[in-house]
């Protein structure tokens, strides 16, 4: 307060001032003619101020006090509202403890405005009849003029007091100024139910349930998951995902699949065009592969210039026919860059796997997809290839080539071959059409089942459904039209009344919500629906049905079908709801009010069951699918939502009952509520989006940063303990190459590759404890010195074993000499009880160590190592590694320059270990 400047003083002490005197003058004229209810608004406008909500900043919060105040005010009048504002902010300052000049500054000025209200309300309705078109309007301009100087009051002493201008400040942003005013608005609207009927109160108050529930819309929560660059999922999203549906496939047997691409050569772009051409390629390519896919598919961007999809019910033979629709579709699309005058070319290279037994971790389905797609880069990029049952398969020209399994390539081919029989392999893939709803809380939308890039059977299938469709709900809809005149009077022909809901839901789909789904939004259009069909019987029914599906194809620019699909939907479901008026008892406004809520819940719960089931028969035919099945997953959240849209339907149905069209007008406020938190919430999640994509960019730039740290000091580590021994240098670096060699031949992930990389660059860090007089003597060991060396395998162990970062190298590093019938050191393990990266290690130690110079002799030919390799097969080394170590060596050797007769040496000796795997013969 005392750092206040003089005019801000001047603000506040005037504020109190004529707030004290307005309330002293108005206090004398009180009606406590009910005193429990204004007791029972005093309490709740007081818990209201209490239990706030926060806002998006630690300044700003939300109440919904006004609420109570519009209440008091249309029931009562501005003196009563007055001495309720002045109760709760007593409340809240004994509560909150706020300082004292602040509490006292909003109590005068709510006081001030609340006086400046009853004289525009006076001004309108000087009467002061309640039951009047002109008291509709004094409330509505009234509550207008309090929101409008209670918002100005605010943000002139912010402006004063801070220095903060009206837009710096908030106070007069679209929420703020729509939430309040809206809440005032519900208020007054409440009062006259109060008039009415005080026991129906309850039911009026379920629409700010439907508040909270928006904060739980589905589509959003996953908007934290997005990668910045390409808006596509992010690895971590993809994981998340991946890991969910691979449980359910489990559960269930089903299929998975998942496709790996990535874009060739980008590297080459980037150096060409610049990166900036780069990342427009990358966007360019993600929009084309999200309008390629299935809605329940996950699209995401893996890492750099790679990309995953994931696809649910999908065998491999299908993921791989996506996969090949993407290909060609990225092959001839045209990228327009800036730094290219003309367009630029790219393509893409794609491998497929699938979820193939119950024991796949989703690491393996990862791993499996690629290697088939490194498998496609080696053939030449632009190609898509998929692994299946240990084989890699090209589904277009049934070409296999067995891997590492050993299983015979004829028998794979034939498996490829059934594989891609008509019943598994269509000759168009799914289609990949998106719906006009069904994942939003839009009740009214719904989206024809019909799209591009099926096959001509799904497309067939989809428009007998639609023509079905249309046919059902036509003589439904007949029947009604036949019956209804007999059996009761409806409401007649009230142009007035129709005209204005069909605005509404003209209105409602105008300013829908957009979510981040493709054709996706929030609405509340499924609201005036329902009341159409309630009031006005088969006439609303067809208006209804008409207005909405014109609004959804002007809105997505749909075609005709998806027109008749959505007509069709909606006649059927609004001629259930008559039919459902008619068995209550004829004219719903004629109807006791327990009847009309009921009858309402009822009617929501029709349109709810009627509208998505038909959607996801159409999903089903179109995608495969059981029908139950795309229930469940995308419109069965959506179950306590419509019950919401019942009762707030009968608030505006009361409103028309009431006052016609300007009691209708008056209970909108609950819908304007819905709808300004939607926008409020969908902004603010942007905004978090944001500030969450910027911190995760900082933190995997530091990620980052520490990961090439740690290889830095590996690396080094790795020569230090070279430079003991000058005839070992470079050693840890070939044992590394020949180590990740041979697990790659093997087909290890690349979590364990990388594992056996660290544990080969430090596989010797024992011998720092080994005295240098043994490690660098020219000639041969002594059986004592040779045991003191022998002691670097135990000793590296326990050296890295503290080290949280090394501690899965432990036995690696501890067991890289143990031999393989156990005759190693130091722990003498045999066969499988030593890690496959350890026997890995020990047969890539021993090649770099017969083929280096040593003290004690020279390294010997590739051709010797061989031999010596084979001898030692199934003793010191493990068979498997040694056949994969062979071929590893024997392809290198024969594109060295050798000496002839070496080179048939090496030749005789790859035909004899050849003739030995097929148990002709073998060496001795």
């Amino acid at each position: 307060m005392k750092s206040f400047s003089f005019r801000t003083k001047s603000y506040l002490f005037m504020t109190w001032a004529v707030g004290i005197v307005i309330f002293a003058s108005r206090i004398q004229h009180v009606d406590l003619g009910t005193p429990l209810l204004l007791l029972a608004l005093c309490v709740l406008a007081s818990l209201a101020e209490i239990l706030k909500v926060a806002g998006s900043t630690e300044r700003s919060h939300y109440t919904f006090s006004f609420l109570i105040y519009g209440f008091t005010f249309a029931l009562f009048g501005p003196t009563e509202a007055m001495l309720v504002i002045v109760v709760a902010h007593l409340v809240e300052w004994i509560w909150n403890r706020p300082p004292w000049y602040i509490q006292l500054f909003n109590t005068g000025s709510y006081v001030l405005v609340m006086e400046a209200a009853s004289l525009v309300y006076s001004w309108i309705n000087p009467a002061r009849v309640h039951t009047t078109w002109q008291a509709a309007l004094a409330i509505i301009i009234s509550m207008a003029a309090f929101n409008m100087l209670n918002h100005l009051m605010v943000a002139l002493v912010i402006w004063l007091a801070r220095g903060e201008d009206f837009k710096k400040s908030g106070i007069f942003d679209f929420f703020p100024l729509m939430l309040d005013l809206t809440l005032l608005y519900f208020g007054a609207s409440l009062s006259l139910v109060w008039n009415y009927n005080p026991y129906a109160l309850g039911f009026f108050l379920v629409p700010l349930y439907l508040i909270y529930s928006t904060l739980r819309v589905p589509a959003l929560e996953r908007q934290t998951e997005i990668d910045g660059k390409t808006d596509l999922f992010n690895h971590e999203y993809f994981r998340k995902q991946l890991n969910g549906e691979l449980a359910r496939a489990n559960r269930f047997d089903h299929p998975l699949s998942i496709i790996m691409a990535d874009l060739d050569l980008l590297r080459n772009i980037n150096s060409t065009y610049g990166h900036l051409a780069g990342d427009e390629i990358l966007k360019g390519v993600a929009s084309l592969m999200k309008t390629a896919v299935r809605d329940y598919d996950v699209v995401s961007r893996f890492g750099g210039e790679e990309f995953a999809i994931l696809l649910p019910e999908t065998r491999v033979s299908q993921a791989y026919a996506r996969a090949e629709m993407i290909r060609t579709a990225i092959e001839s699309a045209e990228f327009t860059v800036p730094t290219s005058i003309t367009p630029i070319r790219v393509t893409m290279s794609f491998g497929v796997s699938q979820r193939e037994n119950f024991s796949q971790t989703p690491d393996d389905i990862i791993h499996n997809a690629d290697l088939a797609l490194y498998h496609s880069k080696l053939k030449g990029r632009n190609r898509s290839f998929a692994y299946s049952n240990e084989a890699y398969v090209d589904f277009l020209i049934s070409a296999v080539e067995a891997t590492v399994s050993g299983e015979h390539p004829e028998q794979v081919r034939d498996a490829a071959a059934e594989s891609t029989s008509p019943e598994s392999f269509p000759a168009e893939p799914p289609s990949t059409e998106p719906y006009d709803s069904g994942r939003g809380t839009d009740a009214g939308k719904t989206g024809t089942p019909q799209g591009n890039g099926k096959s001509p059977a799904s497309r067939h299938a989809v428009g007998v459904f639609t023509g079905a469709l249309a046919l059902l709900s036509l003589l439904s809809f007949a029947a009604i039209v036949h019956w209804m005149p007999s059996t009761v009077d409806g409401p007649g022909f009230d142009w007035l009344g129709l005209t204005t809901i069909s605005v509404l839901i003209v209105l409602s789909e105008g300013f829908s919500i957009d979510l981040y789904a493709r054709q996706t939004s929030i609405s509340t259009s499924a609201i005036p629906i329902l009341v159409t069909y309630l009031i006005f019987g088969p006439i609303g029914v067809a208006l209804a049905s008409v207005v909405l599906a014109l609004s959804l194809v002007l809105k997505y620019h749909s075609p005709f079908s998806r027109f008749v699909f959505n007509f069709s939907n909606h006649l059927l479901a609004g001629t259930l709801c008559v039919g459902l008026v008619l068995l209550a008892g004829g004219n719903f406004l004629g109807l006791t009010p327990p009847y009309q809520i009921v009858t309402s819940l009822v009617a929501a719960a029709i349109m709810y069951l009627t509208t998505s089931w038909m959607v996801a028969c159409g999903m089903s035919l179109d995608l495969g699918l059981p029908a139950l099945q795309i229930w469940k997953e995308q419109f069965s959240w959506l179950a306590a939502y419509y019950m919401g849209i019942g009762f707030t339907a009968y608030a505006l149905i009361f409103g028309y009952g009431h006052d016609h069209i300007v009691g209708l007008i008056v209970m909108l406020a609950p819908m304007l509520v819905l709808r300004a938190s939607q926008k409020q919430y969908i902004d603010r999640t942007r905004q978090v989006v944001a500030e969450l994509r910027e911190k995760n960019q900082i933190l995997k730039k530091n990620s980052e940063e520490i990961a090439q740290l740690n290889e830095g000091l590996l690396v080094t580590l790795s020569e230090i303990i070279e430079l003991r021994d000058p005839y070992i240098l470079g050693h840890s670096k070939q044992v590394t190459k020949y180590a990740m060699n041979i697990a790659t031949r093997l087909g290890l992930n690349e979590k364990r590759i990388q594992l056996i990389r660290k544990a080969a660059l430090l596989h010797d860090i024992g011998k720092l404890g080994i005295p240098t007089e043994i490690l660098s003597k020219p000639g041969v060991l002594s059986p004592q010195e040779y045991a003191v060396v022998k002691q670097h395998a135990a000793l590296g162990g326990d050296l890295v074993e503290n080290s949280p970062s090394f501690h899965q190298l432990v036995p690696i590093i501890r067991h890289h000499h143990e031999h393989y019938n156990g005759s190693g050191y130091p722990d003498r393990l045999a066969g499988h009880d030593v890690s496959i990266e350890a026997r890995i290690l020990a047969v890539a130690d021993a090649i770099d160590a017969m083929l280096s110079d040593r003290p004690y002799r020279k390294a010997l030919p590739v051709t010797k190592v061989i031999q010596e390799l084979y001898r030692g097969s199934g003793s010191q080394f493990d068979p498997l590694l040694v056949d994969e170590a062979i071929k590893m060596l024997g392809a290198s050797a024969t594109k060295e320059s050798v000496v002839p007769d070496q080179a048939v040496r090496l030749q005789s000796i790859l035909d004899q270990h050849q003739f030995a795997e097929k148990g002709f013969s073998g060496l001795k």
